[in-house]
């Protein structure tokens, strides 16, 4: 089991039941961690990873990454190394040896300056020193010699800058992280020649750092750690408080001062235990199977009759969600808060025919639980619930709106005047069902309305340890690029034509316009919208403004008056017939997330081109597509755009796409030069709150 704990601590953290965090997040939170564990980083830094890299704090991650990070640690003041920082300064070590490496150099004056912020070029030439690269070896002059070649070995994957703009702590972290992963320049995996060992782009680190890795322990009332942690991981967070309570599972080590702390329960019937109930090492409660870590788990169910099938009880979960602790009795009563994704009737024969009706939540928690309720119910999907578990069984109940409003502080701690507990669980749902985990961090800044919160609880402290909100980040849709539309374009034509069945004279649409090729096909495919290119020149151009999208995305609906004009005349029954058609499904061909998909619907949406947003039921079912809206960016920079004025935030997990002769291909920000490139972004204007964000970006080469 701790190899498992060991080999996930420096992967993706433990991604949450019902969203998964995008790579690039993911990576970089792996990064951020990995730089703490090797004394790159203090655990406060890490709290703050959108903070300023300076160039004293590259020499601490550079040395931290390197063969000489525990030397650094060792040393001693050295006297004065520059005339700005005196052996006695806590950066002195890792400068001193950046600087007599070669990764790192000061200045004629005699100064290194270690307060000032470093820029993605000299990250990436230090870098490049660090692993062996000189001058020497680079095609080219600084800094783009530098800037290609790391981009070459991969040491850019994941930052989203671009030539001479600054990098904040976790994009110096990454950068390192990467640089474990790729060859030196003798072709040696630079991790390998650490004894790190490198599978697949994947580091183990931890194999080293952790080896004395203690736990799980489950915390009694009052319970100490043995130390006073440096850094602290709450279901996998970064956190600011280590304290324990009770039933928290907890593992530490000593050596890397770190504590990892769970707090996630499982609780419910016991459905099934594999592969026997005399010794199991699986069992599932609430429709969810749990790997059981612990020989105490494992002892305590095999001793229940039957492995415990059929009996309530809470499971504590550690590391991977895997069960460290079976409470039973009173110790078992939890209550969970979330919404309906679904619910099903089904037959059952145990005792004769009759109906079970089975309801699926998604919990604050993250966990999605499914519970036997009374048959005659009705649990819609996107019901507002509390699942209440006791020795007694499982009870699933509505509840009425409990909403709090006010502004999240800076740091994402404090919705208004009332803090956020460590390890608050906070979703975002759509009445559909949908829902999806929040980092409080994503609300930064934000200001909730009343409505925004569907309903929230408190500690015995007053702090917020639960909070359900109501569609306000945008992020549960999904986002994507609509490919070219003229097959939908002449599909349209080729029926209607049909129907018909004559040429068109003149038409006057709407606004006045007066239109007639003599073919009704083609009046309707110039109708509905040019080509996909058509539309994002027109965007670069200027001569199709933002202010005029939301009447352009209404063709179909010119579509639809067209029609009904030419079969106003008609009485053979076209109208009925084409309006019949017009009433029936399509199929849509994006590209989401990088990869093409096919989204069939049951009815058309007024959408053309460029970026989409999807609404989708738990189940996948499209329920709603809507046209993004496109700005021309003028500036990239660390987390948003420009486009003239006007800032707008980037996504978390934006999508980048090269659009070239009628194909799109999908990207990176850091492959794309501002210079080089016309960037069109799309942003959601779905009337979310904590929306307005670009959700794709599109580049077109200026030539």
């Amino acid at each position: 089991m701790k190899q498992r704990f060991i080999a996930l601590l420096l992967a993706v953290c433990i991604a949450c039941t019902m969203l998964v965090m995008p790579a690039s997040a993911s990576s970089a939170n792996s990064a951020v961690q990995a730089a703490v564990m090797l004394g790159g980083l203090t655990s406060e830094q890490a709290a703050g990873p959108d903070a300023v890299l300076t160039r004293g704090q590259l020499a601490k991650l550079l040395a931290a990454f390197s063969p000489y990070r525990e030397s650094a640690g060792a040393q001693g003041s050295a006297g004065t190394l520059f005339t700005d920082v005196g052996g006695d300064d806590p950066l002195a070590p890792a400068i001193r040896i950046a600087v007599s490496q070669g990764w790192m150099s000061g200045y004629t004056d005699g100064s290194f300056r270690p307060g000032n912020p470093v820029i993605l070029e000299e990250a990436c030439a230090a870098a490049l020193n660090l692993l062996g690269y000189d001058v020497t070896t680079l095609s080219g002059t600084f800094p783009t010699a530098q800037l290609n070649k790391a981009r070459e070995l991969g040491l850019r994957d994941g930052i989203a800058r671009s030539q001479g703009e600054g990098l904040t702590i976790a994009d110096g972290a990454l950068l390192l992280y990467n640089a474990l992963t790729v060859p030196t320049a003798n072709g040696e995996v630079y991790g390998s020649t650490l004894g790190f060992t490198v599978t697949g782009g994947q580091v183990d680190t931890a194999s080293i750092l952790l080896g004395n890795v203690q736990g799980p322990f489950v915390a009694e009332a009052g319970a100490q750690l043995p130390f006073a942690p440096a850094a602290v991981y709450r279901n996998g967070e970064a956190a600011a408080s280590a304290e324990l309570n009770e039933y928290d599972v907890y593992y530490y080590s000593e050596n890397a001062r770190t504590v990892w702390i769970y707090t996630r329960k499982a609780a419910g019937r016991i459905t099934a235990v594999a592969p026997s109930a005399s010794a199991p090492t699986s069992v599932t409660v609430a429709g969810t199977e749990y790997t059981i870590g612990s020989s105490q788990a494992a002892t305590v169910l095999s001793s229940l009759n039957g492995g415990g099938v059929g009996q309530v009880v809470t499971l504590l979960l550690g590391m991977n969600n895997e069960v460290v602790r079976v409470l039973t009795g009173e110790a078992a009563d939890q209550v969970f808060y979330g919404v309906v994704q679904n619910s099903a009737r089904s037959l059952i024969e145990d005792d004769g025919a009759d109906v079970r009706q089975s309801v699926t939540v998604a919990c604050t928690d993250g966990v999605t639980r499914t519970v036997n309720v009374d048959k005659s119910l009705n649990f819609p999907a996107g019901l507002l619930v509390e699942i209440t578990v006791t020795g007694d069984g499982e009870q699933v109940a509505r509840v009425d709106a409990r909403s709090v409003s006010g502004t999240f502080n800076e740091n994402g701690t404090a919705l208004g005047g009332t803090p956020l507990a460590d390890g608050v669980e906070i979703i975002d749902t759509t009445a559909e069902g949908v829902a999806g985990a929040i980092r409080p961090s994503r609300l930064s800044g934000v200001t909730l309305q009343s409505g925004d919160v569907r309903y929230y609880t408190t500690n015995a402290a007053g702090e917020i340890d639960r909070l359900i909100l109501d569609n306000v980040t945008g992020d549960l849709w999904t986002y994507g690029v609509l490919d070219d539309v003229r097959n939908l374009t002449s599909a349209a034509a080729d029926v209607i034509d049909e129907q018909i069945g004559r040429p068109s004279g003149d038409v006057t649409l709407p606004g006045g316009t007066t239109t007639g090729s003599g073919n009704a096909a083609a009046d309707v495919a110039n109708i509905i919208l040019p080509s996909t290119s058509d539309i994002l020149y027109g965007i670069i151009d200027g001569s199709i403004a933002s202010t005029l999208w939301d009447s352009l995305t209404s063709s179909t609906g010119s579509v639809a008056s067209y029609v009904l004009r030419l079969a106003a005349d008609n009485t053979t029954g076209a109208m009925s017939n084409i309006l019949g058609w017009l009433g029936k499904g399509a199929s849509y061909v994006c590209y989401i997330n990088g990869e093409s998909a096919t989204l069939n619907t049951a009815v058309k949406y007024p959408v053309l081109a460029g970026g989409v947003a999807v609404s989708r039921s738990p189940s996948g079912t499209v329920k709603n597509m809507i046209q993004l809206m496109p700005v021309m960016i003028d500036k990239v920079g660390a987390a948003s755009v420009m486009s003239g004025s006007t800032r707008y935030e980037t996504a978390d997990n934006m999508q980048v796409y090269l659009w070239y002769r009628g194909q799109y291909y999908p990207t990176t920000l850091a492959q794309v030069n501002p210079a080089e490139y016309h960037l069109i972004g799309w942003y959601d204007n779905l009337g979310c709150t904590a929306g307005n964000k670009i959700r794709v970006l599109v580049a077109v080469k200026k030539d």
